[in-house]
């Protein structure tokens, strides 16, 4: 069987796939010269703490950390107590609390976790502070020849939103009103 076609219908079908082609070219030059940029702009957030404390030589006291960033974020803190000679050595014998030195505790917002670290319950908002670490800690027995005591405090700090991430990064539990449990 053999088709047959006419003249009219061949041009009729040649002026349509044209037809087509052109709409579709069209159409696709217009949206791409039409359509505006979508602009995405990010914004990465500052989280820092800092340390803030007196010392009169012999005791530190006051001992808070401040949010140093620009996000609201939860704390916290660690301590490094040794014997240090003047020229950095550090004595071999490790301080003890309670006997070389006595720590008075600060606010109950403050909760030490098994981990060792000082966690603040709750977030800080950019630029706070937290209540007080410590009131106060001083030597309480002589120091071996030549040493020193030296409290080092540590502090660190991560963005309290969202949840999970003081979480993931420290193995605390965030509660419904946003303190944490240490862990």
């Amino acid at each position: 069987m053999k088709f047959k076609f006419s003249k009219k219908f061949l041009i009729t079908l040649i002026c349509a796939v044209v037809a087509i082609c052109a709409t579709t070219g069209g159409t696709l030059a217009y949206l791409f010269a039409k359509t505006e940029e979508a602009k995405n702009s990010f914004t990465p957030v500052f989280v820092s703490c800092k340390v803030e404390e007196e010392f009169d030589g012999v005791t530190k006291s006051n001992v808070k950390v401040r949010n140093t960033g620009d996000i609201s974020a939860y704390i916290r803190a660690t301590t490094v107590i040794t014997w240090t000679s003047e020229s950095g050595s550090v004595h071999s014998r490790t301080p003890v609390e309670g006997v070389d030195y006595v720590i008075a505790s600060g606010s109950h917002n403050w909760v030490q976790g098994s981990d060792g670290f000082y966690y603040y319950l709750y977030p800080v908002a950019s630029g706070a502070t937290t209540d007080l670490l410590f009131g106060s800690i001083k030597e309480a027995s002589e120091a071996p020849e030549g040493y020193s005591l030296t409290v080092h405090i540590i502090a660190s700090a991560i963005q309290s939103e969202p949840a999970n991430a003081v979480s993931e990064a420290w193995g605390t539990t965030v509660q419904s009103g946003g303190a944490i449990t240490p862990p």
